[in-house]
């Protein structure tokens, strides 16, 4: 009896410098966009209407309980330049950030932000693997956030991911979390669409 050959393919990586990662377009006709994680190409599809949703309420409640003039609350993948290295950077874009106004100036750039949020949340959509996610996190710890959600819509949940603890706090939909904002919040209404 003859056995099918068995192929094994093996994923490819695009690594690319800093200047060939800003040669880029923003995004693809299709939506697709991109990240740099040590110079190499994460591609993203577009995630969908509810996750754009639920980005839309977040950002609309952290707009609404932290202080105008202390902070700044961008939303739609906010660029973060968190290592320079031209031959291996790192550009993430967060769903939503919080940066203090102090940290950032008075005039916010316009284009990435050099150096981490204070607090990076990201809707996690399946366009997201669990070992990126897991990698986005660490990173964005180690170049300076103090807090980090990954936001769960089929789960309902939320983990809170501290710049003081190698392990996520996670909460469920019936849940109230402190935030590094020195804001509670409860998990139910991150997702009161």
């Amino acid at each position: 009896m003859l056995l099918p050959k068995l192929v094994i393919t093996m994923a490819t990586k695009t690594i690319l410098t800093l200047d060939q990662f800003l040669a880029l377009p923003e995004r693809e006709a299709d939506g697709t966009h991109y990240e740099l994680s040590k110079g190499e190409l994460i591609k993203l599809p577009p995630p969908g209407y509810r996750h754009a949703l639920i980005i839309a309420r977040i950002t609309a409640l952290l707009m609404s309980v932290l202080p105008r003039d202390e902070y700044f609350v961008g939303a739609g993948d906010v660029g973060f330049l968190l290592d320079r290295d031209p031959e291996a950077a790192t550009v993430r874009g967060a769903d939503i950030a919080v940066n203090t106004r102090e940290s950032v100036g008075k005039d916010p750039p316009s284009g990435w932000f050099q150096g981490a949020p204070l607090l990076a949340v990201e809707v996690v959509s399946r366009g997201n693997s669990a070992k990126d996610m897991r990698l986005k996190v660490k990173q964005y710890i180690q170049t300076g956030a103090r807090e980090v959600w990954l936001v769960y819509p089929e789960k309902r949940t939320v983990h809170v991911y501290s710049a003081d603890s190698d392990e996520p706090r996670v909460f469920a939909e019936s849940d109230t979390f402190e935030s590094v904002v020195n804001r509670s919040f409860r998990v139910a209404d991150l997702f009161d669409i």
